[in-house]
């Protein structure tokens, strides 16, 4: 059994023989295991790049419901629009350039600073001004302020080859024609949230994963160290993937990147490990990041070994009254908002970390004798009575 200086358990390994009699309830019961589609179809599992023709994805457009019904709200207002309104683009020099404090948000020193560190910054990255341009010639900034801001403070630095006076240096600004704040308020808005499709969790790690992947860029720690912790996952068939995705339906597969990425390697091997020995058949519920991670570090805190046997009688556990993860979460859940209205006399909100004391505190009740530490079973110190009666009741 592999371990890591934790001394947690990071492999499945065969049980040793128990000293006492295993309560019927704690004992686990293999499951046949079937093939993972998921192995094949990992879409992060990826090591080339493609690419599309944009008159594919104009046809991918058209081709579609939604689209069509667009197109006929266009022709029923007989609208059509204008090429003087795409905006152009013109190098601009940076002294030019004019900022609406009532249109943006105030300069962040702290902010600027940081992104114009060495370690940091790559003129590379540098994204093109927008702007209004009035009839009187003037360029109103509507995003980009800071790094406008930061480029000609690092000119002023004497940090750019061959530059010294940064209000002559020219810039890409891209910019429209009119003399109206408020479609420069507006832009403003579209730019910075409104209106704009936000990158979910999972696309961002996946183009991290795709920089180490696909690019075999190493220069960044942090990326490299996100694709390995997803590495690691894939080595146990549990894969993360879009919410609300048709392959979400997976065993192995799961949503919650946000959990997922502030767990360390071991933590995320033992989750893993644990889920593909026990419970391979289902998708990933969102608890089990929750509680495993919670698992190590307080076995760990109180140098309490976290056992094959404890990790195999817990997935009994759960197999034999819950079925599965998903269950169980309803359960605790449950058990928690009565705890909580018994206890504060109001409705409270849901804390993740019952998961893990819930599941413990059921244990000890169906007769399990493995050293648990004391801060799992403190925490939500009653919380036991508040489960289910039945379910109790099926403790020897």
């Amino acid at each position: 059994m592999q371990k890591t200086a934790m001394g947690l358990a990071l492999s499945v390994t065969p049980p040793t023989t128990m000293v006492y009699q295993l309560p019927a309830q704690l004992i686990y019961q293999s499951v046949p295991r079937n093939p993972n589609p998921m192995v094949h179809i990992n879409p992060l599992n990826k090591r080339q790049g493609k690419t599309v023709t944009l008159a594919d994805r104009v046809q991918d457009l058209q081709n579609t419901a939604v689209w069509k019904k667009t197109i006929r709200q266009w022709g029923e207002t007989a609208k059509l629009f204008d090429q003087l309104r795409i905006s152009q683009v013109a190098m601009v020099p940076l002294g030019d350039i004019l900022i609406d404090e009532d249109i943006q948000r105030p300069l962040d020193e702290k902010w600027a600073s940081l992104i114009a560190r060495p370690a940091q910054f790559d003129p590379a990255h540098l994204q093109v001004l927008r702007c209004i341009k009035r009839s009187d010639g003037k360029f109103i900034s509507t995003d980009g302020q800071h790094t406008a801001a930061v480029l000609a403070a690092l000119i002023d630095s004497g940090l750019l080859v061959g530059v010294t006076n940064w209000r002559l240096f020219e810039f890409p600004v891209q910019y429209i024609l009119t003399d109206d704040l408020a479609f420069a308020r507006r832009s403003f808005s579209l730019l910075n949230g409104k209106g704009k499709k936000k990158q979910s969790a999972y696309q961002m790690l996946r183009n991290t994963v795709y920089i180490v992947r696909i690019d075999g860029n190493t220069s960044d720690p942090e990326e490299v160290a996100a694709e390995q912790r997803v590495a690691i996952a894939e080595s146990n068939q549990c894969f993360p993937v879009e919410e609300n995705s048709t392959l979400s339906q997976y065993p192995g597969t799961f949503t919650n990147i946000a959990t997922f990425e502030s767990m360390n390697n071991a933590e995320i091997q033992l989750a893993t490990a644990w889920h593909n020995q026990y419970f391979h058949r289902d998708p990933v519920h969102v608890s089990l990041f929750f509680m495993f991670k919670d698992f190590c570090r307080e076995f760990e805190a109180a140098k309490i070994p976290f056992t094959q046997q404890l990790q195999e009688q817990l997935a009994g556990l759960i197999q034999n009254l819950f079925v599965d993860l998903s269950q169980f979460s309803s359960s605790v859940k449950e058990a928690h908002r009565i705890w909580h209205m018994k206890r504060y006399g109001y409705k409270g909100v849901w804390n993740d970390d019952a998961y893990g004391c819930g599941l413990m505190h059921l244990y000890k009740r169906f007769g399990g004798q493995e050293k648990l530490p004391p801060t799992l079973l403190d925490r939500f110190d009653d919380l036991i009575a508040f489960f289910d009666k039945d379910l109790l009741e099926l403790a020897p």
